[in-house]
């Protein structure tokens, strides 16, 4: 009796050791850093005048290795800046774009807006890795004030 339980026994450490030692691999494994590329492409419309509203956002991104970003605003490169900041004036035909000159690991996009007399429509449009995501319709009818993720 005493023979047959201590076969049993091994036999089941065995397959306890043998299962455990399968999983997880070394333990020595780095996580993988996924990056992208980040453009994004907002409109305002109408754009709302000096005494009538206003318009600000702000853009950040951090690259694989947590240094900061460099963008391109309306295809213009701004080195040395970590965060872009943007209001109405860099509007061009109510269009402000803005894209990562290298691929990012995250991106944080703010928009806001007030209006004293005439409502407007911020659209955010982001397209990551080439392919577009999900456009959003902001309408401004007093205050507004968003942040996105990418």
């Amino acid at each position: 009796m005493k023979s047959s339980i201590l076969v049993v026994f091994v036999a089941l450490l065995s397959v306890c050791t043998l299962s455990c030692g399968k999983s997880g691999g070394n333990g020595n494994t780095t996580p993988v850093n996924k990056s992208k590329s980040v453009f994004i492409k907002i409109t305002v419309n109408p754009v709302p005048g000096t005494n009538t509203g206003s318009f600000v956002g702000s853009v950040l991104a951090l690259l694989p290795n947590s240094g900061y970003a460099t963008w391109k605003v309306n295809g213009v490169t701004r080195t040395n800046e970590n965060n872009i900041a943007f209001t109405t004036t860099d509007l061009q035909n109510g269009i402000i774009t803005l894209e990562t000159t290298a691929n990012v690991s995250s991106a944080n996009l703010d928009v806001s807006g007030v209006t004293a007399t005439q409502p407007f429509t911020v659209v955010v449009a982001p397209t990551i890795n080439g392919t577009a995501d999900s456009t959003v319709s902001i309408p401004v009818t007093s205050t507004m004030q968003r942040s996105f993720t990418y």
